[in-house]
């Protein structure tokens, strides 16, 4: 396939939050390929606060939205105004792919795209199952890379930009988008009364947004230790709050993905879904629970797409007292 150079390049991920930190990675590497193209990053308007106050590879991060045909014209005239000439849609949608069908030829710019759904296209490995920021690459790679060299993620771990004082601080990541991908709130409980007796100064936030009530009403029902805080902070005003701690430990969620992308080294538990695709990073800053070889994620497909389960066998066997060791060793020297 024969290369392009735009002048100005939209990139698209049209996804949740964990998903739009991940794209910062394959961003990075087309800011150090493209060096005359102006990259703009286009993301849901619900997640474009996130990106407020930090520095990422884009150049420019903006809002877009595609779910109703006045969001659609709103998009073409953002599009329009840029002086866009190319598009690269990561994790392509049927919505966002019949709008830059459609738009494409009327704006006159050259639309770009990767669905990993697809087992035939023209993106390198397309269909193979791996990391997200692999295959985020593979796309960028494949219509704007050298030919020569295919990016390797390790290489491009995504990094959001936030100078701020680090305090005697972890964060615990509790929430998730389904029950199956949540260590137990009273491990956590315990984990937390572990790190008190150990050092009582050490501060745990617990992020928690507006849907999160129930787990809110846990957390005081299990009576965490006094050491535990309760943050609700706006998204704009999230990074900063996790950035200022030493260590993040907790479930598979977009907290743990920003952390990562804010630097701060991650213990992360793995239950219904494999790290293969949402753990793209190293293991030495970022190790990760998983109980290799359950059957119960392999009879239908790859993971486990159940939401509730009465066993919880993926996670369940990991103990507080062995996160509990690992916090020890990855913040008694930092």
């Amino acid at each position: 396939m024969k290369k392009t150079t735009p002048n100005t390049l939209l990139v698209i991920k049209n996804r949740a939050l964990g998903d739009s930190v991940i794209t910062l990675g394959a961003i990075q590497y087309l800011r150090d390929t493209l060096k005359d193209t102006e990259i703009i990053y286009a993301v849901p308007s619900w997640t474009y606060p996130l990106y407020k106050d930090v520095q990422t590879a884009a150049h420019k991060v903006i809002p877009m939205d595609f779910k109703t045909m006045s969001d659609w014209w709103e998009s073409y005239k953002v599009i329009r105004a840029f002086e866009v000439d190319s598009v690269l849609e990561f994790f392509q949608s049927g919505r966002t792919s019949k709008f830059f069908r459609f738009f494409s030829s009327l704006g006159r710019f050259k639309y770009f795209y990767h669905n990993h759904h697809k087992k035939v296209g023209d993106v390198h490995d397309q269909g193979v199952i791996k990391s997200n920021i692999q295959r985020d690459l593979d796309a960028a790679w494949t219509y704007f890379g050298n030919p020569d060299h295919l990016p390797d993620y390790i290489h491009y771990t995504p990094s959001m930009g936030l100078h701020v004082e680090k305090k005697h601080q972890i964060t615990f990541g509790v929430v998730a988008t389904r029950e199956t991908k949540m260590w137990s709130m009273e491990s956590y409980r315990d984990l937390a009364r572990l790190i008190y007796n150990d050092d009582p100064n050490m501060k745990i936030i617990i992020p928690l947004g507006p849907g999160d009530d129930e787990i809110e009403n846990k957390i005081y029902e299990l009576d965490f230790p006094r050491n535990c805080h309760i943050i609700k902070e706006k998204l704009d005003a999230l990074p900063k709050a996790l950035a200022e701690s030493k260590l993040y430990i907790g479930n598979d969620t977009g907290l743990k993905h920003i952390s990562i992308a804010l630097g701060i080294p991650t213990l992360s538990f793995f239950g219904p879904e494999p790290p293969t695709e949402w753990h793209p990073y190293s293991t030495n800053d970022h190790p990760y629970y998983y109980k290799e070889g359950l059957e119960c994620r392999t009879q239908n497909a790859h993971y486990c797409g159940l939401s509730t389960c009465d066993s919880m066998i993926c996670l369940s066997s990991f103990s507080p007292s062995e996160v509990f060791q690992d916090y020890l060793r990855m913040t008694k020297n930092r």
